[in-house]
């Protein structure tokens, strides 16, 4: 399975909110249709993006079985192409795209409806390695060091998403190593169950700054469309 990670912006002549109510509304219904061999397919509605860091008005996750069923079979026809490329004309304005591994550290649970907002919170997060590692050197250390460590000190952290990326889809956007997502019950959770401890903080923001040279939260607020 390769999963696909989309950073997509509005165009410039319509409302964050628009462009909002035009990809729920009309193109997620559309994407369904025409896009046949797409397993599973969530939209991320950006809440809150983070100083520093380009704004988003939404990220997309779109999972293949292979990466030919997106490259050669992403439509049902070309009718349905048309039809898809015509509707995103209405309020996309650009978007970066990432080919990613993805790797479920602990899973969360579902409890709400296809096309109904995710009960509680989530949190996107791009991560760019340190300079004087490799990408591979990255990987290890995130999946191998680093993981264990949030599972073991992030106590309110209901669900935990590790996406290495493999290669850019785009030719623009920033060259991520990796996109975690990471989910909690409420917003209580996340504020009060982020770390359990002062000592376990410390043990986490460590052991990030030996491997990570940049990193930045976007909230979201999560929508399944298939599953």
């Amino acid at each position: 399975m390769v999963k696909l990670i989309f950073f997509c912006r509005r165009r410039p002549d319509i409302t964050h909110e628009r462009y909002v109510g035009l990809l729920l509304g009309s193109h997620v219904p559309l994407a369904l249709k025409h896009h046949p061999a797409m397993r599973k397919y969530v939209v991320n509605i950006v809440e809150s993006c983070p100083d520093g860091w380009e704004s988003f008005d939404s990220i997309g996750e779109l999972s293949f079985d292979n990466l030919a069923d997106y490259r050669e079979r992403l439509y049902d026809s070309e009718a349905g192409r048309r039809i898809i490329e015509a509707d995103v004309r209405q309020f996309m304005g650009g978007a970066h795209a990432y080919i990613t591994t993805e790797r479920v550290q602990r899973s969360q649970s579902r409890t709400s409806r296809l096309a109904a907002r995710s009960p509680g919170t989530k949190m996107i997060c791009p991560v760019v390695r340190r300079a004087e590692m490799s990408h591979a050197q990255f990987v290890a250390h995130w999946q191998t060091r680093h993981v264990p460590l949030a599972l073991a000190h992030h106590p309110g952290m209901s669900g935990y998403v590790t996406n290495i990326v493999d290669d850019r889809l785009s030719t623009t956007g920033e060259a991520l190593d990796g996109v975690a997502e990471l989910y909690f019950p409420s917003v209580e959770a996340r504020r009060g169950g982020m770390f359990d401890s002062i000592e376990g903080e410390r043990v986490i923001r460590d052991d990030m700054a030996r491997f990570i040279g940049r990193t930045a939260a976007y909230r979201v607020a999560e929508y399944v469309q298939r599953a």
